[in-house]
């Protein structure tokens, strides 16, 4: 599978485990030992699939407590880091039950590209509403 279609497909199944409020789906899409960048600029590190899963249900129950029901990703750039990974960035929407936008953000992730699926293993927000 080439790049961009390995990276398209990541981030369907990221907005399909997204729009389930499951912080346990959205960890299957990460490696450990990893780090996050947060809008603020601080960093999260995510040793351990528990870190994981604490990390994205505090974000997604926030988003859900502010009207977001689902995500949508578009404008994916990729550049390939070697033969066993890449980096994809998109921006992401996350709409309201009426499809209008609650909030939006660019962000890019370095994905190791494993035998099963891509795995992100650093993610770091570039700009927010």
């Amino acid at each position: 599978m080439d790049e961009i279609a390995t990276a398209h497909a990541y981030f369907d199944r990221f907005a399909t485990a997204f729009s389930t409020f499951e912080a346990d789906r959205v960890a299957d899409l990460f490696a450990t030992p990893g780090v996050a960048l947060r809008r603020d600029g601080s960093i999260a590190a995510l040793t351990q699939r528990e870190d994981v899963v604490r990390y994205y249900q505090a974000a997604l129950d926030g988003y859900r407590r502010t009207g977001c029901r689902t995500a949508r990703w578009s404008g994916l750039e990729t550049v390939p880091i070697g033969g066993r990974s890449l980096l994809a960035t998109v921006s992401w929407e996350l709409l309201r039950e009426d499809g209008t936008v609650a909030t939006q953000w660019r962000q890019s992730y370095c994905l190791s590209l494993g035998d099963d699926h891509p795995r992100a293993f650093a993610s770091a927000i570039h700009y927010a509403d």
